[in-house]
């Protein structure tokens, strides 16, 4: 397993800064986020092929470009539409930025209010989505996430049967899958087997005070909840049975770091994001570890 920080808990520095900071922090790779001021969809090609070579030149790897594409259920067919051409524009700098996996999105609503034509109209424009990643050789995946139709690994895998494209896979997320009350361990890495394309890595934890830094309420199942978003072990997410299960299962691609604590003081998104690589190292070297022992 490798280490990549979601360029987002830099978003208020320009991309170039993200890049530096991920390198001297020790990550070993860097996912885009796919907005200002970082990676909007208008980026040129010569811009992509600066991002890459600075990537380059820092000794870090690009795992996938963090699209704010698709969401398409409860859209007219013209946003539809305007959705699959942000998703061309990523695709386009594919190639330059040397990177082939683009997350894209089903949209909600959340599972507790879908209904199956909600899944049918999911399908049916995540195929077009696929079959146009295909003509770039990309491959799309869905991030499992609160209020959308892929809030579970089942609901997941069901869009990925229904929309039959072997480009269409799933990020892993298991604090957006603690938010929604559903299994993120063990089982879940099974379950996804091959469609597993990459791991999102944060921590939560359920509140009760709205006056706690980050504070933010949510419908799900259980009705309405607050959260607050916390670093690495300092939250309710047990991610160390994940590990093991994707060490367990040779999962050798990216966990990137996807923190959204509150950084108002200064450089306190740089402590964030070394507190982030430092817990992953630890989560990374235990897992290891104990499948090393296992094997032994």
């Amino acid at each position: 397993m490798k280490t990549a920080l979601f360029s987002k808990v830099f978003a208020e520095r320009s991309l170039s800064s993200a890049i530096d900071l991920t390198a001297d922090l020790g990550y070993d790779g860097i996912e885009p986020m796919g907005r200002e001021p970082h990676l909007p969809p208008d980026t040129s090609r010569d811009r992509a092929a600066e991002i890459r070579a600075r990537v380059d030149d820092r000794g870090l790897e690009i795992p996938c470009l963090a699209t704010y594409t698709g969401g398409d259920v409860d859209a007219t067919d013209e946003e539809r539409e305007r959705q699959l051409a942000d998703l061309e524009s990523f695709l386009e700098l594919a190639d330059p930025l040397d990177c082939r996996l683009l997350r894209h999105s089903a949209g909600g609503p959340p599972l507790h209010e879908a209904t199956e034509a909600d899944f049918e109209v999911a399908a049916r424009w995540l195929r077009r989505a696929a079959d146009l990643a295909a003509e770039y050789d990309a491959t799309l995946a869905m991030e499992i996430h609160a209020h959308k139709l892929t809030e579970t690994v089942d609901s997941t895998l069901k869009l990925v049967e229904m929309v039959d494209r072997e480009n269409l896979g799933a990020i892993h997320d298991a604090g957006n899958m603690y938010i929604v009350d559903t299994d993120y361990g063990p089982k879940s890495v099974e379950r996804l087997g091959e469609r597993l394309s990459h791991v999102h890595v944060k921590d939560e934890r359920r509140v009760d005070d709205a006056s706690v830094p980050g504070a933010f309420e949510l419908e799900t199942r259980h009705g309405r909840e607050m959260f607050q978003p916390r670093r690495l072990g300092e939250g309710d997410v047990d991610h160390g049975p994940l590990f093991g299960a994707l060490a367990e299962a040779g999962y050798d691609g990216f966990v990137s770091a996807e923190c959204h604590v509150p950084t108002d003081e200064p450089d306190a998104d740089i402590a964030v994001a070394e507190h982030e690589r430092e817990a992953l190292d630890e989560h990374i070297d235990a897992a290891r570890e104990a499948v090393e022992r296992t094997n032994y």
